[in-house]
């Protein structure tokens, strides 16, 4: 292919800069147009019923369209118990959930249709816990300590002036904790998700509970077929399932 063609195929676009659907919804768009004066080809971009629509003239090839992609927790409403796993910076869509908790219960809580939150997040500096501290205080202030359960397990190294204590025996989330900066207590150690599953779906019988991770590939490898391995069994045991959603990172 010449340079000419090359040129030529580049000029050749739909170019979309936003499409949303419900308040505020926007659309801009620009015609395209071949550089090949002999064929010259004009496209628009409509908005029918929420979706758009491209309307294209003359000989242009096939369009492919893939996204805009949403993140996994757009969909943790529509649960009523949701489970929150989060490995590291993962946690940042998991607080901004637990917010989104907090006012939905401030603001109109007998509309709120989920009812049980139970975040566990994996973390490695100890310190981690502070900037979290504020969202966890005023969710105790606000009484929904009985809404929102959270579980934290530090993997780094333990400090010798902590002091690492057994955790209850009816504990079925770990077995050690340790006392962390932010006048929280810890989880030692990586979390046993073969328990969580359990724990978790032996509370909630016949109920859809959504399941959302974000956090490293390979911990969500192995997050997901344990998910799926116990939606098996507590839909067999309780009709309870496990509905898996990911977001990534490498």
């Amino acid at each position: 292919m010449d340079k000419t063609s090359i040129a030529s195929t580049w000029l050749s676009y739909v170019s979309i800069d936003m499409v949303s659907k419900g308040y505020g919804a926007t659309l801009g768009a620009n015609q395209i147009q071949r550089s090949d004066t002999e064929n010259k080809t004009t496209a628009a971009v409509l908005v029918d019923d929420g979706k758009a629509v491209i309307k294209m003239g003359g000989n242009m090839p096939a369009i492919f369209i893939d996204g805009p992609y949403s993140a996994p927790t757009e969909h943790f409403f529509d649960y009523e118990v949701g489970i929150l796993i989060a490995a590291g910076i993962g946690v940042t869509p998991a607080a901004s959930v637990l917010r989104s908790v907090y006012f939905r219960w401030l603001h109109g809580r007998d509309k709120l249709l989920t009812r049980k939150v139970y975040l566990f997040w994996v973390y490695r500096d100890i310190g981690t816990l502070e900037w979290f501290k504020d969202i966890l205080v005023a969710v105790e202030e606000q009484g929904l300590g009985s809404v929102v359960e959270v579980h934290t397990y530090y993997t780094g190294e333990v400090p010798p002036s902590a002091k690492l204590e057994n955790s209850p025996s009816n504990d079925k989330y770990g077995s050690h904790i340790v006392s962390a900066s932010a006048g929280m207590t810890s989880y030692v150690g990586r979390p046993d998700f073969n328990n969580i599953f359990e724990a978790v779906g032996g509370l909630h019988p016949r109920t859809k509970v959504g399941t959302f991770f974000c956090g490293p590939k390979p911990m969500a490898r192995k997050v997901r077929r344990l998910a799926h391995r116990w939606d098996k069994r507590l839909n067999k045991a309780a009709k309870t399932r496990l509905e898996f959603h990911s977001e990534v990172f490498f």
